[in-house]
């Protein structure tokens, strides 16, 4: 039986995002020091687009239908009639079942590197990956500033289920992301073993009930205990909301001051919209109000610092 690798780096994404990963695969190919592989999965359709755009560049492109094929508890009709970001979430959960590696970081397409990077970053020792465990606060303090106001209400609505399901007591909400996500085969194993099976449901009707993929994780490696914690703060500087982004900007936290303390930077795509592969499906109307809107959060925010 062939050894797995320690860890390789893996990005779930589809036709949309196609540009950004092209900008993820720039900033590997100048800061993957230790050649670690690196693997993209996307929908069937998708294949040969990544396939004929991409091919400059070292990965391997994997079906999204073969990491689903190794678990045949998913059901593929129940999981394609979910929203885009619950496919991603279960597709990402499931790719340890391909047996490449014992570890895997789980870069999303927005994520950019910014520094050098080798395997110790992501190996705490014995092939057990760090842990990314914190309480989310940079992101709940910036949303509590400028919004948006019901972010700390969807914050515990994310993770208050999941913690009691795995029967956590105390007061404290951990937050385990945000991406990219940092997993050990062994905890989503461990989730399969002890919580899903005997309870006789799958990965999917879990992330349903509650769709926090990284929390599932997250709660698991503590329940479970299936590997030691080396706990570990977020690995990138996650701007979830484009006001994060303009105040580090006013501030001077520009990609050379970030690198003292992150390894990357995550532009969200919801709102770096600009970064879109392939034509706009709203009206020319539309994109000008979004335009619009934009310049007046601007300028709103701005009045806000002031």
């Amino acid at each position: 039986m062939n050894q797995l690798a320690p860890l390789v780096l893996y990005c779930c994404s589809y036709s949309k995002d196609l540009k950004r990963v092209e900008r993820l695969l720039h900033s590997l190919e100048r800061h993957n020091i230790d050649k670690l592989d690196v693997y993209i999965s996307v929908p069937e359709n998708d294949t040969s687009l990544f396939k004929d755009l991409l091919s400059s560049h070292r990965f391997t492109l994997i079906n999204e239908k073969d990491i689903l094929h190794t678990n045949p508890k998913i059901n593929q009709d129940k999981l394609y009639s979910q929203r885009g970001w619950i496919q991603q979430q279960v597709i990402k959960s499931e790719f340890w079942r391909l047996n490449i590696s014992e570890n895997y970081l789980v870069l999303d397409s927005d994520c950019v590197f910014i520094k050098d990077f080798s395997l110790s970053d992501f190996i705490a020792k014995d092939q057990i990956p760090y842990s990314i465990v914190h309480e989310g606060r940079d992101v709940l303090q910036a949303t509590q500033r400028f919004g948006p106001k019901n972010a700390r209400q969807g914050f515990l609505k994310d993770r208050q289920p999941i913690k009691e399901i795995m029967q956590r007591s105390g007061p404290v909400i951990y937050d385990f992301g945000y991406a990219p996500f940092l997993w050990s085969r062994k905890v989503w194993a461990a989730l399969d073993q002890y919580h899903l099976s005997p309870n006789n449901i799958s990965l999917l009707e879990a992330i349903i009930s509650c769709d926090s993929e990284f929390t599932w994780y997250g709660e698991s490696l503590i329940k479970f205990q299936a590997i030691p914690i080396y706990p570990r703060e977020q690995l990138f500087k996650h701007y979830h909301y484009e006001h994060q982004f303009w105040q580090d900007q006013a501030m001077g936290y520009k990609e050379d001051i970030l690198k003292y303390d992150y390894l990357g930077v995550v532009y969200q795509s919801n709102w770096q919209t600009w970064e879109d592969f392939g034509a706009s499906n709203k009206s020319m109307p539309s994109r000008v109000l979004r335009s619009i809107k934009r310049l007046l959060k601007l300028l709103r925010f701005k009045l806000q610092l002031m």
